[in-house]
């Protein structure tokens, strides 16, 4: 493929094109160089979020952690880590607005799960099963004709956000090349050349003139320092290109930041987490986990529902939930009062709040016991304890 097909491919036009030059192959990389920054970002933010989660499994209403723990968490494939394969899996899902996972088997009878790099969307029937045809994992491509019940099919929309992304990269991207174009004109050299009838009088001409300009006035400008030789018949005058203390690369770099910016609204993510500021983090922070992660978590967990457990194991207790709390950092020493408030209730066990910061469970009874402050009583309780004191 050339670099032109692959520029071509890659900016998603797939009509026929006539030829064009290295400059606007090159002015379509830088287009495509941004765009893909500001995507990528976007994208590895969430994925980078979602990557962090806990996939906790469920027998009974009861936690466990076996099997379908380890595939979800440690291990989907044997070539892939969890992290690795979420990353896949978001990333496909946002540029394509669809994800395919299939399940295959190992050699040893063991259980792998893969995303598809490509596969063909069927027609969407409202009461009969989708078929899936041409899937592609990597180099290998599949035969068989999936069923939707041996699928998990994720959606992110009912409809792609990122051709509209594409058109307004492509206007913003405008805008960013005539403010580079100025700051380069605002702080180059530019001299005007006067020619006199006299030295314009040879037939070579235009020919001496033009290697003149490259051996000798090129370098002048160009070099920290030079001699520029003066002939007769020649005088020359500066005509811009003095540093404009107006014009900084600020300008630039704030097109770049509307770009991101738009992005991260596409995407749900509030700005300040992408580009950086620390006023606000936190309230940001929390908006974006209830407003975005929290319902793409939600969706990927109802597939996996549906299709790994369905109805009658649902009912029995049995499921997976994408535990959220676990994105945010969680700083034992600093949360120490609310630890004790938390197992005072009675509402979490010692190794409830080991497991949520992270930490080994211990391996004792006591560990898993509920415990409730003497502080903390029903009406009851409390009447009969003030009665008991007045007697």
């Amino acid at each position: 493929m050339s670099i032109r097909d692959w520029l071509l491919n890659k900016l998603k036009i797939n009509e026929k094109l006539p030829a064009v030059s290295c400059d606007e192959l090159l002015e379509a990389g830088e287009e495509y160089m941004i765009r893909e920054l500001a995507f990528n970002v976007c994208v590895s933010l969430i994925a980078n979020a979602v990557g962090k989660c806990e996939f906790k499994t469920y027998r009974g209403g009861k936690e466990i952690r076996e099997g379908e723990y380890y595939l979800w968490n440690v291990e989907p494939n044997t070539n892939q880590n969890s992290t690795a394969f979420v990353h896949k899996l978001i990333y496909k899902l946002y540029s394509e607005n669809e994800a395919l996972v299939i399940s295959t088997h190992h050699r040893d009878g063991r259980e792998m799960l893969a995303v598809a790099d490509s596969f063909v969307s069927p027609l969407e029937y409202p009461a009969k099963m989708q078929e899936y045809t041409g899937v592609q994992v990597g180099e290998v491509a599949y035969n068989k004709t999936f069923r939707e019940n041996e699928v998990m099919h994720f959606r992110l929309q009912q409809k792609n956000i990122r051709p509209v992304l594409n058109a307004l990269y492509g206007s913003y991207n405008r805008l960013t090349e005539a403010a580079m174009r100025n700051y380069s004109w605002a702080n180059g050299k530019h001299y005007k050349v006067h020619v006199s009838q006299i030295a314009r009088g040879s037939d070579e001409w235009q020919e001496n003139f033009t290697k003149m300009i490259n051996s000798q006035v090129k370098p002048f400008l160009e070099n920290a320092s030079g001699v520029l030789p003066e002939f007769d018949g020649y005088s020359y005058e500066n005509i811009g290109g003095s540093p404009d203390s107006s014009r900084t690369t600020r300008d630039i770099k704030a097109l770049v930041d509307d770009i991101f910016d738009f992005t991260a609204r596409a995407f749900g993510i509030p700005t300040v987490l992408l580009l950086g500021d620390v006023a606000g983090t936190q309230d940001a922070l929390e908006r974006w986990l209830t407003t975005c992660i929290d319902p793409l978590c939600d969706q990927i967990q109802e597939e996996i529902i549906r299709k790994r457990y369905g109805y009658e194991q649902w009912r029995q207790g049995n499921y997976m939930r994408i535990d959220t709390s676990s994105i945010l950092h969680f700083d034992l020493f600093a949360n120490a009062s609310n630890i004790e408030k938390l197992i005072g209730s009675g509402a979490f066990s010692i190794n409830d709040i080991r497991r949520a910061a992270g930490l080994s469970e211990i391996p004792e009874e006591w560990a898993d016991k509920h415990f409730m402050t003497l502080n903390i009583s029903t009406m009851e309780q409390t009447t009969r304890q003030m009665e008991k004191a007045k007697t």
